[in-house]
């Protein structure tokens, strides 16, 4: 085992492994589905709740398989270490991943449901191949398209049930993308060293957020997640120069658990 090796596996704290295992956007877009659920009162089985952590993990998996072809550099992330060190085992969970995911979507999801979720996944085909494969377009490109893609995923169910009553969920869906594209924006600034003030942003988000939820009563609880995970981005942005780089990305998740603090 060469010094480098030991080094990768000493810096590997038991706080970073949900972000190691490419777990933590699996689990935040559960969160936000279930609460969408809950705030919007869209019927949600557990088939759905499967299909769409299966599916982010796979991408989530995918793109970062995509990162490790390319020769490593000086300021690769531990997460990428990771990866190229267990690639061999990272490729065969993804197929193991993809082939549960697309049984348990073709068996056991509800027609409509399955329909659209086809659509997402022409255009997951897409992201993938152009951005992250064939690296097609920017970071400006790929990071609005990402976070659209995840907040189709978790907003599926309840515009495929919301019929003729969908327009209620726009609102709440692009405040829920800005979000998405805030962290992603974030945490590239971050890894880039970037000196934007990614906080202001956020700033204008919570101000966005208080207006719709103080005029939209009855939606007060989407906006109310919203305004305070923007918060905690805003606080880790400022606060980033005392916080590594592992840590700033583990916390850019963590404050997207909101929802668990309005039910």
């Amino acid at each position: 085992m060469t010094h480098a090796s030991v080094q990768q596996r000493a810096s590997r704290p038991f706080w970073l492994w949900l972000n190691l295992l490419s777990l933590d956007a699996p689990i935040v877009a559960l969160v936000w589905q279930d609460f969408a659920s809950y705030c919007f009162n869209t019927p949600l089985r557990p088939v759905g709740r499967w299909t769409l952590g299966l599916t982010v993990w796979a991408i989530y998996v995918a793109d970062r398989l995509i990162d490790v072809r390319q020769p490593a550099s000086a300021s690769e992330s531990v997460i990428h270490g990771f990866y190229r060190e267990h690639c061999r085992l990272w490729h065969s969970l993804l197929t193991i991943v993809v082939l549960a995911d697309v049984c348990i979507a073709l068996l056991l999801l509800r027609p409509a449901v399955l329909e659209h979720g086809l659509i997402v996944g022409a255009a997951v085909a897409i992201y993938l191949t152009g951005f992250a494969a064939l690296r097609i377009g920017g970071s400006w490109t790929k990071r609005p398209f990402a976070a659209i893609l995840f907040t189709t995923g978790v907003f599926l169910v309840a515009f495929t049930f919301a019929g003729d009553q969908w327009p209620p969920l726009v609102w709440p869906a692009i405040a829920f993308c800005t979000l998405c594209l805030g962290n992603l924006l974030l945490i590239e600034n971050w890894e880039r060293h970037s000196k934007r003030r990614g906080w202001v942003w956020m700033l204008i988000l919570c101000f966005a957020c208080f207006y719709l939820g103080i005029t939209r009563m009855n939606q007060y609880r989407w906006y109310g997640a919203i305004l305070f995970s923007a918060v905690g981005l805003g606080l880790i942005d400022i606060l980033k120069a005392k916080l590594s780089r592992d840590a700033r990305r583990v916390l850019a998740d963590m404050v997207l658990l909101t929802p668990l603090l309005f039910r």
